[in-house]
């Protein structure tokens, strides 16, 4: 009202006009404003943004693995529906509930989503506390809640492929090993070592059958002794898994499968000491990559990798909330979605669990660009381009016979989802380590 006074005090100075004037102008002052007002008031305030939050495991930003693939699901959310992705990095367990929970009490998140097996009781314990929010945990077991997706894969198919894959290169260059390098020893990493160790034996068969010979070396290794493995207790020790890996190359280990996410970068510095050592361009020996397309890294000496979805099981449940089917896909699955090879879910296509080839190398690439972004440091080992040059090569100097097995292996568990044991309980998994050590 401060302007209508100034403009009356100017207006009742000039004799020129009349009090009644002056009135009227007024009056058409505030009708103005209060028109003015009336409209501004009658616009919707902007809709609120919906939120996925994404809280880590303790590996965090950066693992270029598991964390990320998380990280990079919630990503590609966001460009497909509209919504904005929180990240709450876990530094340690004990962040797991205050994350959860800072999630849960924004009123624009839809959808929490926890990374990994050890956030399973936080999640029971925020779910159960926040029943009208919308919960998700990728490897955790929460069954029975009508609010959680339990996102399960089958990586046990997978790394029985790769594990086909490391035998068959260790008979063609003539080596007596392969190993695998896991982390802490929980269920889930069981279904990755016993695939493993299964799709090494069926690769060894299969050469049996093809050439009508014994494997060259591996194959008169004795059975229990083929597959060298540990469990490095750790996720984030990068050292463990560079000792573990070092070790087993001594004892010529033709390729070690990184099943412990971070660690794959202490495989990868053992793999490149013998490279220098030797003046290398191009393995053996190779490691083999997790999760991610993890041949990047350091092209020529990353045989394969077994990519375990983890950002389709993110951008899945955040497409199901966005949609508003997700309580009814969880009410139809009673709470348990397992992504694989080949599998449908409420009718739904989605593919989890698959082998790297160079056709997904650019979006993986892509990974390791972010990654640098974010850290600030060197990533990349090279220009993409050179990545793809050297990941090409290595990939044409083993033989096709290799490669075909690995597809033939694929389309045998498409006609056949139990041919790969699953070794979901301590029972299982002693029964299959009496066999294949």
């Amino acid at each position: 009202m401060s302007e209508t006074s100034n403009i009356l005090r100017r207006l009742t100075n000039k004799s020129a006009i009349t009090r009644m004037q002056a009135i009227i102008i007024v009056v058409i002052v505030i009708i103005a404003a209060a028109g003015a007002a009336a409209y501004y008031l009658s616009i919707p305030p902007p809709a609120p943004v919906r939120k996925i939050a994404v809280v880590s495991d303790i590996g965090g930003r950066g693992d270029l693995s598991f964390n990320d693939m998380a990280f990079k699901g919630g990503g590609e959310s966001e460009k497909a529906f509209g919504v904005k992705m929180v990240e709450l990095i876990s530094k340690s367990e004990a962040d797991y509930v205050p994350n959860l929970e800072t999630a849960a009490k924004d009123p624009d998140v839809i959808l929490t989503v926890g990374v990994g097996f050890l956030l399973t009781d936080a999640i029971k314990d925020v779910a159960g506390r926040y029943p009208d929010k919308n919960f998700a945990i990728i490897d955790g077991y929460v069954p029975d809640m009508p609010n959680v997706m339990s996102i399960l894969y089958e990586e046990h198919k997978g790394s029985a492929i790769v594990g086909a894959v490391a035998a068959l290169a260790a008979a063609q260059y003539g080596y007596p090993h392969i190993g695998v390098v896991l982390g802490i020893e929980i269920p889930v990493l069981w279904k990755f070592e016993i695939g493993y160790k299964w799709g090494a034996d069926w690769g060894l068969k299969w050469y049996q059958s093809k050439f009508g010979k014994s494997a060259p070396v591996i194959g008169d290794t004795p059975l229990k002794e083929r597959v060298l493995w540990t469990y490095t207790g750790t996720f984030s020790d990068i050292t463990k898994g560079y000792e573990a890996a070092k070790a087993m190359y001594a004892q010529d280990a033709v390729a070690v499968y990184n099943v412990a996410g971070p660690l794959g970068l202490g495989l990868n510095q053992a793999v490149q000491e013998i490279a220098t050592q030797k003046g290398l361009t191009m393995g053996p020996p190779f490691w083999i990559g997790v999760d991610a397309n993890q041949d990047w890294i350091n092209p020529g000496f990353v045989l394969v990798s077994m990519m375990k979805r983890v950002d389709r099981g993110v951008y899945f449940a955040a497409q199901l909330v966005v949609e508003g089917k997700f309580r009814q896909v969880v009410a139809d699955n009673k709470g348990i979605v397992t992504l694989g090879i080949g599998t449908k879910i409420s009718g739904i296509d989605i593919t989890g669990i698959s082998v790297s080839t160079l056709a997904d190398l650019d979006e993986f690439i892509a990974m390791g660009t972010e990654a640098e972004k974010l850290t600030g440091k060197k990533v990349l080992p090279m220009s993409p381009d050179e990545i793809k040059s050297k990941a090409e090569a290595m990939r044409n100097s083993v033989p096709s016979w290799v490669w075909d097995a690995a597809t033939e292996l694929e389309n045998a568990i498409r006609a056949d989802p139990t041919l790969v044991p699953l070794a979901g309980d301590q029972a299982t998994v002693d029964q299959w380590r009496a066999t294949l050590g």
